[in-house]
């Protein structure tokens, strides 16, 4: 192999965080959601000041067959919700209903200053591109623009956008 192939091969751009499929063995008895959970605050990188907040506090989870989706989020009487179907319980799944709670601590300026910047980056940035050249669903809103970034990039999103994930990459 010449110099220059192997030079493109380890230059070549990847998702850092790719999907995970879904595990059809897992059922709502033999499923571990806080196991699950400190997976995704570990691979993630959430800053462990963080971790009660996501564990206890923040958001109330529960698995569910009764949905016909992987898994959503609500608030409701001031709390968040995430119900998840068991074989869908996985960090990346975490990882994208965790940024839309995460959304939901933004300010309503806040909220548009990320669709700003997030406006000037999803076209330019090398790896947004990428993930959007295989998985277009963020670019169905903002919101979900928020949510995909966070959880196929997580930390290795465009600097600017990083302010706009309330404990889970910023503060």
């Amino acid at each position: 192999m010449c110099w220059l192939s192997k030079l493109l091969r380890v230059n070549k751009l990847t998702i850092p965080y790719p999907e995970e499929k879904p595990d059809y063995t897992k059922t709502l008895e033999n499923t571990d959601i806080a196991s699950v959970l400190t997976e995704w605050l570990i691979k993630y990188r959430v800053l462990p000041q963080f971790w009660d907040y996501w564990k206890t506090e923040g958001v109330r989870i529960s698995l569910t067959n009764e949905i016909s989706y992987a898994a959503g989020v609500y608030e409701l009487d001031g709390k968040r919700y995430m119900n998840i179907r068991p074989e869908w319980l996985n960090p990346g799944v975490i990882a994208h209903e965790q940024a839309h709670n995460s959304y939901s601590l933004l300010s309503d300026n806040q909220k548009l200053e990320f669709g700003f910047a997030y406006t000037l980056v999803k076209n330019t940035d090398p790896l947004i591109k990428l993930l959007y050249k295989t998985n277009a669903y963020g670019l169905t809103s903002d919101v979900e623009g928020h949510a995909e970034i966070y959880r196929y990039l997580a930390d290795k999103m465009p600097e600017v956008l990083k302010q706009y994930y309330p404990k889970l990459i910023g503060g």
